[in-house]
């Protein structure tokens, strides 16, 4: 998962940008994703960097 190519003070700092609640790791679609459970969305982590930018989340299912 991203603990894996993320350095661990990096991952426990990252919040959701919309709503700055804390993001669990997971896999995406494509490539693993920090996911937010309040907003419903999932940010891509693209060479170990995530992409913490709302217009390019991916809206979750339910």
């Amino acid at each position: 998962m991203t603990n894996e190519t993320m350095e661990p003070w990096l991952r426990e700092i990252l919040r959701c940008p919309r709503c700055k609640g804390v993001l669990s790791d997971a896999a995406g679609p494509k490539s693993p994703e920090l996911q937010c459970p309040q907003c419903r969305l999932g940010y891509p982590v693209e060479d170990g960097v995530p992409v913490l930018l709302v217009d390019l989340a991916r809206p979750l299912g339910d």
